[in-house]
């Protein structure tokens, strides 16, 4: 219809007034009528140009469409939903609305710092630092020290944080090693606080036992340092000279003699009278440790071989004289002395029962005066207390029951 009415105009009188002027929509922009545009039928109030021929503004009370989001005309306020702008408020659009802390727009953070400013909520960040405990923060001393209670980063100080906090801690290397000069405890490593510094320190159990495996330098015992390892060394003299009572092994010399006592074979009543008699003496004539005596002698069911339990240490005779090195050379067939002295260190020269061969086992020949029970003239196997061959121990012949003779004794 509208593109009829120019020429409907033309038809008209030209003395008559055109009847389509100043009408909105029509299509013709007419100041003189106060419209500012005209888009025809394409006018509206969501359009560019409004349906009062007015180029649509933001802040008309209009909603142009695909340019605003809102318009509430001169009704908005700060309050409002809408922006200046003709935008719906949202955080992050640089403007601070209703419910919102702070906006700042593409600058607002995330996440949390600890230096304060706007987060992408828009609600206000914890400023680490500005002495007030905000949420997110342990504590907030308001300086900048990272030597006392309360770090820089606005959290607690702790063993481990890589900060020494004064008057608590020696140290913090803000790790979690016990080996280091820094344990987890935070005090300097030192020996006794039960954690191994590598390579300063070999142990460390926390005691103040020296004669445990750990000693109190945290060196670990070993034999010639001079300390004495409950249940593991007999001796330690500080050395490891084999030859001086305590050898390299830290086991102690063993001593020998020969009993003052000559009984028969019914006398020694057993191999556990032979025992019993070897302690008795060892004890009357202050031996060391006396109950650790043994008798060097043989029966049908036992023999020195079955019965010691020493085999590393030195044999030497009461006073010192080495007999031998230890089990294995003593039992090879040559003493390097003779075992030819009793307890009180006298000399004796004489035969000895044993019935055993010179490796420790038990004679073959059955020589036992009947497991050492019987004194008749039935027969059993001698040693000679002078001699440093086979014969220390198992003579060629052998010596009647009934007679009188020593015996060995051996500490074990």
């Amino acid at each position: 219809m509208h593109l009829l009415l120019p020429l409907l105009a033309l038809a008209a009188s030209c003395t008559e007034p055109n009847p389509y002027l100043g009408i909105c929509g029509n299509g013709a922009v007419e100041p003189d009528f106060g419209e500012e545009c005209d888009d025809g039928d394409d006018n509206g109030d969501s359009k560019a140009c409004t349906a009062t021929c007015k180029i649509a503004t933001c802040g008309d009370g209009l909603v142009q469409s695909g340019v605003e989001q809102c318009d509430l005309g001169g009704l908005g306020d700060l309050n409002s939903d809408c922006t200046p702008d003709c935008q719906i408020k949202e955080c992050g659009d640089g403007i601070v609305q209703f419910g919102e802390e702070c906006d700042n727009g593409g600058l607002n953070l995330w996440p949390p710092d600890g230096q304060g400013g706007c987060s992408i909520y828009c609600s206000k960040l914890p400023e680490c630092g500005n002495g007030v405990l905000e949420e997110g923060e342990e504590c907030d001393d308001g300086n900048d020290s990272d030597e006392d209670a309360c770090l820089t980063s606005c959290l607690l100080a702790t063993c481990g944080d890589d900060f020494v906090h004064e008057g608590v801690e020696e140290c913090d290397d803000g790790n979690d090693s016990d080996n280091d000069l820094c344990p987890t405890t935070c005090l300097f490593a030192q020996c006794g606080d039960s954690l191994v510094h590598e390579g300063v320190e070999e142990c460390d159990d926390g005691n103040d036992s020296n004669s445990d495996a750990c000693l109190n330098t945290c060196l670990a015992a070993t034999c010639g340092d001079g300390v004495l390892l409950e249940g593991v060394e007999e001796c330690d003299d500080g050395n490891l000279d084999p030859d001086d009572g305590c050898n390299a092994s830290c086991i102690a010399d063993r001593e020998v003699f020969v009993t003052t006592q000559f009984l028969n074979a019914a006398e020694l009543m057993g191999i556990d009278g032979a025992d019993a008699l070897c302690k008795a003496e060892a004890e009357m004539y202050d031996l060391p440790k006396p109950e650790r005596y043994v008798a060097w002698l043989s029966d049908s069911k036992s023999s020195p071989a079955t019965r010691f339990k020493t085999r590393t240490a030195r044999y030497v005779l009461v006073g010192g004289s080495l007999i031998a090195d230890d089990w294995d050379d003593l039992t090879d067939g040559q003493l390097s002395h003779a075992i030819d002295r009793d307890a009180t260190g006298q000399l004796v020269n004489n035969t000895v029962w044993t019935a055993t061969t010179v490796s420790g086992e038990a004679v073959d020949t059955g020589e036992f005066c009947s497991d050492w029970l019987v004194d008749d003239d039935s027969v059993g196997r001698v040693g000679t207390s002078s001699e440093v061959d086979f014969w220390w121990t198992n003579a060629p012949q052998p010596a009647f029951c009934l007679t009188a003779r020593p015996i060995y004794c051996f500490q074990d």
